[in-house]
């Protein structure tokens, strides 16, 4: 696989990052001065899926691969929602390169240490599937505070990634 082919897939996948998080700010963050539980479990949703995004455009960015079969098998199959493992896929050298110290599974979530702020994510398949288990999620009033740690950690590690796709 080319370098240019990885920088568009980066492309993709460092706009689609800075997308989401810009709308989890303005139609999230911005109009509601509290948690709103009517909409947390969309943004956990949304934050959980653009974190994955971008551990993924990282290993994307600083992996090699020899076609788009086998990145995508990687992606795919072999790393699925993991972000643990994902990271353990970078290793720690690449994650401290992005400003992230390490990513451990706290079940049910995870634990994202980063030079910006520590934050958690809750674990994509668990939280669409919560409904199994009938969990009710508890709401601590610091969730805004943590998605700004959050998006602000996210905007500074793809800042970097975006040196290396545009």
């Amino acid at each position: 696989m080319s370098e240019d082919d990885k920088k568009i897939i980066g492309q993709r996948l460092s706009t689609r990052i800075e997308t989401g998080l810009y709308f989890v700010e303005s139609e999230y963050l911005n109009r509601h001065s509290n948690p709103d539980l009517a909409w947390i479990r969309n943004i956990y949703i949304l934050m959980s899926f653009y974190t994955e995004l971008l551990l993924k455009a990282i290993f994307v960015m600083k992996g090699t691969f020899s076609n788009k079969t086998e990145l995508e098998n990687k992606l795919r199959r072999d790393m699925s929602h993991n972000l643990e493992k994902i990271g353990q896929e970078l290793g720690e050298d690449i994650l401290k390169e992005f400003g992230i110290i390490s990513i451990k599974k706290n079940n049910p979530d995870y634990l994202i240490e980063t030079v910006d702020g520590n934050y958690k994510v809750e674990d994509f398949i668990d939280i669409r599937y919560d409904f199994l288990e009938g969990k009710i999620r508890t709401i601590y009033g610091d969730e805004h505070e943590m998605f700004r740690i959050q998006i602000n950690s996210m905007r500074n590690s793809n800042k970097i990634l975006k040196s290396l796709v545009w």
